[in-house]
């Protein structure tokens, strides 16, 4: 039998193993079905604010942490914006029909949802003050198992299926890992969380095509795949630095007050902050590398925090619109920060446009909300 035979004989027995990827499908569909309903609750598919994504199950370490655990899973099926859904689906259902097939629908579940929950808690543990969403750990769950399978029964595989999957695979986790540290935002913490759990269960789990059944449950390959993975689960969730309960009265307009009075605090410094570090690097004095840091490390996270406890706040309804329009504000002020980051780290011109036109439009939020204030102010007089 020649490669070409011997290549179509494994696509064969693939497909009579597992004859059509429906959980693949299904998982596709219902990511899809939940972004609906946060388009229609945020009027917007570009990006999403947290304020949608919190009340609707984002991993947000103080719920998480205090009596709402199941946020890990939930957050799976959330995601911030049509590019970030887009993307994550087309990496999900062009991996998932294969892994599906490989591992059988009830092993592919295990890894999906076993991968997905470690690229959470792994997301919690590295910087439990930002709302994480996505099914991103999920998906590199699903490559790393493909990556283990392909490691752990190699004599099995024909050469020319074994060299076809290899690239696909290594080609998209290297790829996905390197924009993952480009560009600022993106969650790598999930990505290498679910990659790990996703090696572990893969390794564990992976069954010749030639067997029965998709998955040997008896071996103790298989138990200690899962004893493994919940180690590692166990362990992300002590090392995660425990945040504040949220307390009941952050529900109540005083609440909101003491919001604003820290943003209010903490928002001219962050401004100033930004300021230096643009005068710094035109002036030279700071090199591209400690700018970038700077706004990485320090500027963006804090901005992120803001836009993140104003979406906590619960203001009479009288005042909603003004958490709503700060938190364009703040989202603004971050999006121009990672515009800042990006055009420090590529040079080019295009990305300092965007930060600028990112700072014109909240300037215009602010002076929008002052107007609106003080109207509001002149009828209660």
């Amino acid at each position: 039998m020649n490669s070409s035979e011997t290549h179509n004989a494994f696509l064969d027995r693939l497909h009579e193993r597992v004859p059509r990827a429906s959980l693949t499908l299904g998982m596709v569909l219902l990511c899809a079905g939940v972004f609906c309903i946060e388009m229609a609750l945020a009027r917007a598919f570009w990006n999403i604010p947290s304020s949608i994504l919190i009340p609707l199950g984002g991993n947000f370490a103080p719920l998480v942490q205090h009596g709402q655990p199941w946020r890990l899973l939930t957050a799976l099926f959330l995601h911030g914006g049509l590019l970030h859904l887009g993307f994550n689906m087309w990496a999900l259902y062009q991996a998932g029909q294969v892994v599906e097939r490989l591992f059988g629908r009830l092993g592919f579940g295990l890894i999906y949802l076993g991968a997905g929950l470690l690229g959470s808690l792994a997301s919690l543990w590295w910087h439990p003050g930002v709302v994480g969403v996505g099914a991103s750990g999920a998906i590199f769950g699903v490559y790393g198992a493909a990556l283990a399978y392909l490691l752990v029964l190699r004599s099995h595989l024909p050469a020319s299926v074994f060299q076809e999957m290899r690239t696909a695979v290594v080609g998209f986790i290297g790829y996905s890992l390197v924009m993952g540290f480009a560009v600022p935002g993106i969650d790598n913490a999930a990505h290498l969380g679910g990659l790990l759990g996703g090696c572990v269960l893969g390794a564990g789990l992976a069954t010749p095509l030639t067997s029965a059944r998709p998955v040997r449950w008896g071996r103790p390959r298989n138990w200690l795949a899962l004893v493994l993975s919940l180690g590692l689960g166990l362990g992300l969730w002590g090392q995660t630095p425990e945040l504040p309960e949220p307390r009941l009265q952050a529900r109540q307009q005083d609440a909101f007050e003491r919001v604003l009075l820290r943003f209010s605090q903490v928002e001219p410094a962050l401004l100033q902050e930004q300021q230096q570090v643009v005068m710094a690097l035109r002036e030279h004095r700071l090199s591209d590398g400690a700018a970038l840091e700077r706004l990485e490390q320090d500027l963006l996270p804090e901005w992120e925090r803001q836009v993140t406890q104003l979406s906590w706040a619960q203001p009479s309804p009288e005042r909603a619109w003004e958490q709503q329009e700060l938190i364009r504000y703040a989202s603004a002020r971050r999006d121009a920060v990672k515009a800042l980051a990006q055009a420090v780290q590529t040079h080019d011109t295009a990305w300092i446009d965007q930060a600028n036109a990112l700072q014109a439009q909240a300037e215009q939020i602010l002076l929008q909300i002052r107007l609106q204030a003080s109207a509001a102010r002149a009828r209660k007089s």
